[in-house]
């Protein structure tokens, strides 16, 4: 028989009630500080995808002001807008939610920035007590229906591809017929909250960057699809005399019709002959170093306005009989072997070469191998019998390189295509040399499709492996594929970051 507690004991007890429940609802730190990571990641992908679809309103903007996609530009731009409008308008209310919800768990930006972190009751009182979550959704499927009904093609091209998906995940805890606002905000952290809240924000921009994407290439769709586009030219001679001519000759590899490709020399707009190529002449000038300037501009197999800008250097000297011409171009790269033909008149085993910015050495004839080491301007000097010649050149690091999965850099792609290529490589564009660039690291993220909560994984080298590799493997047509951080290192020993891709599986 137990005897009846005392005051003193009932009060203990119930205590020790209070702190068992406090301790069952305890989040660990690693958990909270998991959520912070990862909020910050989806944070920084949706940047991605902000800086993506700026881009292309860019270029429609261009292709508005060129007569020869004007038409179809006024057709597709305002869809675009209106797709850019709405996704703008749930963005903010997204982000406003977050702010309420931050601010209903005490976060205090003058005082601790963590305290708020594990509140268990702001979530459940502003998102279902308060009717938020509700709202949230009706919210989502309004965006989803509306950005559908921008264009009857629009409707059927997304209609189960855009990534916001409003189905009710699983229940965790055994609860038979949850409803979507407690499955999601019942009971949970403040920063998990706050991190869904931002995987919808990330929903959101994705399904944006699809339409848009999809509008910008219905502008002008290329017929012929190409591999690469490059730069096609060059000069009659990079080294002349005093009154001579120079004939400039440019154009876009792998051309055709459909590319349209407009080119300009000095300024000078040039039509294209019967080979594609663009051919200005004009007088040499005085001695000395002289640039020509050529800008090509065309649009690429997306329906993508691109633009190339090449500088072409040559050098008028006296007339000494002595000649140093690059057989690439008239700059010297550090990290690769640039090719040189020297010339003095005599024959060649009177020459010898010195070079201040590196080496250079003889392979044959009058060819010559300079391999610099520091940037800037620097002298090559040629001596044959008794003459002496220096001739100046200008040293760079060489540009950063592109990154590509496959022969793509970003935009829709084959979820099967994507995988089977294995990982990122890197290359420089536009350019005479093969210089071999090797990826150091990146980071990897995913969204949509299979994966409703945003992931991401660190990798390192070029093929994605561990974390990384099993992201892609679980990818399906919808997620989003996001790589930043790219660290890549060239010939030259710099390592340098170069710009995010992002991909849409399909």
């Amino acid at each position: 028989m137990s005897l009846p507690k005392e005051p003193r004991q009932k009060m203990i007890n119930m205590m020790y009630l209070v702190l068992t429940a406090l301790l069952a609802l305890n989040v660990s730190s690693e958990i909270l500080n998991a959520f912070k990571t990862v909020n910050g990641s989806i944070i920084n992908a949706n940047g991605v995808l902000t800086a993506n679809n700026n881009n292309i309103y860019t270029s429609f903007a261009t292709k508005l002001a060129d007569g020869k996609t004007a038409e179809k530009a006024k057709l597709w731009m305002p869809k675009a807008v209106q797709a850019q409008k709405l996704s703008n308008e749930a963005y903010d209310y997204i982000d406003q939610l977050k702010q309420q919800l931050m601010k209903e768990a005490g976060f205090d930006p003058k005082g601790d920035t963590a305290n708020w972190t594990d509140n268990l009751d702001a979530s459940t009182r502003l998102m279902d007590k308060l009717g938020k979550g509700d709202e949230l959704k009706k919210k989502l499927e309004t965006l989803k229906k509306n950005l559908l009904s921008i264009d009857p093609e629009i409707g059927k091209e997304f209609a189960n591809k855009l990534p916001i998906d409003l189905s009710i995940p699983k229940s965790q805890t055994g609860n038979k017929n949850p409803s979507w606002t407690t499955n999601y905000f019942h009971m949970t952290p403040a920063i998990a909250a706050t991190t869904i809240l931002s995987k919808f924000q990330n929903d959101v921009k994705s399904a944006e960057n699809q339409i848009v994407t999809y509008c910008h290439a219905k502008v002008d769709a290329v017929a012929v699809r190409f591999d690469k586009y490059g730069f096609v030219g060059g000069l009659s001679s990079s080294y002349l005399m005093p009154g001579e001519k120079v004939t400039v000759y440019s154009g876009l590899g792998a051309t055709s019709s459909a590319a349209q490709p407009s080119i300009t020399i000095n300024g000078r707009p040039v039509s294209l002959n019967a080979d594609g190529l663009a051919t200005a002449d004009f007088d040499a000038g005085g001695t000395g170093s002289h640039n020509v300037n050529v800008v090509i501009r065309y649009v690429n197999q997306e329906g993508i306005a691109q633009t190339i800008n090449k500088t072409l250097e040559y050098t008028v000297g006296a007339p000494s009989g002595i000649a140093v011409s690059a057989d690439k171009m008239n700059v010297l790269y550090i990290g690769v072997e640039n090719p040189l033909t020297i010339t003095a008149g005599v024959g060649s085993e009177k020459v010898t070469a010195s070079f201040t910015g590196g080496s250079i050495s003889k392979v044959g004839g009058s060819k010559y191998i300079a391999k610099p080491t520091n940037p800037g301007e620097h002298t090559i000097t040629v001596r044959a019998e008794d003459k002496s010649t220096p001739v100046k050149f200008r040293v760079k690091y060489l540009p950063k390189p592109a990154t590509f999965v496959g022969q793509s850099r970003g935009g829709s792609i084959s979820a099967a295509s994507f995988k089977a290529q294995g990982g990122v490589i890197a290359r420089l564009e536009d350019s005479e040399f093969d210089a071999p660039f090797r990826i150091v690291s990146y980071r990897l993220g995913a969204s949509g499709g299979a994966f409703p909560v945003y992931q991401e994984a660190a990798n390192d080298g070029n093929r994605w492996s561990g974390s990384a590799a099993n992201i892609i493997g679980k990818a399906t047509p919808g997620t989003s594929i996001y790589f930043d951080q790219v660290r890549v290192i060239g010939p030259d020993g710099r390592t340098v970051e170069v710009p995010p891709m992002v991909f849409n599986l399909k």
